[in-house]
């Protein structure tokens, strides 16, 4: 089993070092302001960890005169095995990300997930993950100018190492370097990296607090950090402030363990404003995420 491990960290570390090199421009997603809601969309290897399987959707939207620019997003996952005895895991899953800008402009991810999650003793688990898909930028056709489509191969590898109040994962994205052009314009889809930490502290049976981060890098001069406080009060409502490294800050208020049936739903609202001049790269914005788990009879009985 060590082996194994080893050989895995080694392989990892082995294509980072690989794909590091120097790099001036670069297409990236859009960061999340729940970024402590999305890590299947970052990273492969997280999936899986919480849950049998589960569901979740998110749609951000800026205001003023960016309203016509949304981001929604929607991922699933299962895990394949039905027995909870088997501590080792065979992950499954889907994600799919679109970028709108107006009528005209449309940025599309979907990609397919597989991760392996392995025991490294009674609490701590590994888990390495991949995901291959696709990415498309097209532009519909106006009165000024003619549509255009253009594709491109899209692939993400992470490690994820985890317990239940500890989480730090590190990925690599956009492993396959392309370019696409719709229209005249070229856009470059080049390589980054993340490094996600968490860690959960009860301070005592009514308050879970959880310090959270991402950090995203491409090159020396662009990287992005978010860093946040999550409070769960009660085991049902959730809070949370965070902070966009020199951008700026949000709020975020919702509810956890909402049962339905069998099954329970987490709705999450957040609103995020820049801290220092308001300017057209960083405006105000609204985020709502919904995530969705199945609950199974074994696990109602266990319970």
């Amino acid at each position: 089993m060590r082996i194994y491990i080893s050989i895995l960290i080694i392989f990892f570390l082995t294509l980072l070092v690989t794909f590091s090199y120097g790099q001036t421009a670069a297409s990236l997603p859009v960061q999340f302001i729940q970024f402590y809601k999305t890590y299947s969309l970052i990273n492969p290897a997280s999936i899986g960890k919480d849950a049998q399987a589960e569901f979740n959707t998110g749609n951000r939207a800026l205001t003023g005169e960016f309203s016509d620019i949304r981001t929604f997003y929607a991922s699933g996952t299962i895990r394949l095995e039905k027995s909870e005895k088997r501590r080792s895991k065979n992950v499954i899953g889907l994600t799919f990300v679109n970028e709108k800008e107006g009528t005209y402009i449309n940025r599309n991810r979907a990609s397919f997930l597989y991760a392996f999650h392995i025991p490294l003793s009674q609490r701590l688990m590994l888990s390495a993950g991949a995901s291959m898909g696709f990415i498309n930028y097209s532009f519909k056709a106006s009165n000024i100018n003619s549509g255009g489509s253009a594709f491109a191969p899209n692939s993400d590898i992470g490690l994820w190492l985890y317990r239940s109040d500890f989480n730090i994962g590190i990925s690599c994205n956009q492993i396959i370097p392309s370019r696409l052009s719709p229209l005249n314009a070229t856009y470059y889809i080049e390589r980054y990296y993340n490094l996600a930490i968490n860690k959960s502290f009860e301070i005592d049976r009514h308050l879970k607090l959880t310090p959270t981060s991402v950090f995203r890098w491409f090159s020396k001069t662009q990287y992005d950090l978010d860093i946040g406080m999550i409070a769960l009060i009660q085991n049902s409502l959730t809070a949370v402030i965070a902070y966009k490294y020199k951008k700026g800050a949000s709020i975020s208020t919702g509810v956890d363990n909402i049962k339905i049936g069998q099954n329970i739903f987490k709705l999450l609202f957040s609103y995020y404003t820049p801290i220092g001049p308001l300017n057209y790269y960083n405006p105000q914005l609204f985020e709502l995420s919904l995530n969705y788990v199945p609950v199974r009879k074994q696990e109602i009985l266990e319970e």
